[in-house]
């Protein structure tokens, strides 16, 4: 199983990285400063735009269109409504980190 890592051990990575720049910054402000910028990706996101996370991914958003579908209890055809999602799209250099 993998592990879950939260916005305060993100926060403590971007606080190590910064302290080896020789930048010094608390680690309550560096887990703000990662809720911040994560907000920024998913409000671009949420109004359309495709985010490019460097040569890693994008962060795209998708919709997908009303379909009909069946009930699997019951059988019943029913609606499914339009609906919006985020696809990760993975480049090369994720891929190869991944496959180790």
């Amino acid at each position: 199983m993998t592990e879950k890592i939260n916005t305060q051990e993100l926060g403590k990575d971007l606080q190590g990285i910064l302290e080896a720049k020789g930048i010094v910054i608390k680690a309550k402000e560096c887990k703000e400063i990662v809720e911040e910028f994560v907000d920024a990706i998913f409000k671009r996101v949420n109004d359309g735009e495709t985010v490019k996370l460097g040569a890693y991914a994008d962060l795209e958003p998708r919709t997908r269109a009303a379909r009909k579908g069946r009930n699997p209890a019951t059988g019943e055809e029913i609606d499914i409504a339009e609906s919006r999602a985020v696809g990760l799209k993975p480049h090369k250099k994720l891929k190869d980190l991944l496959k180790g």
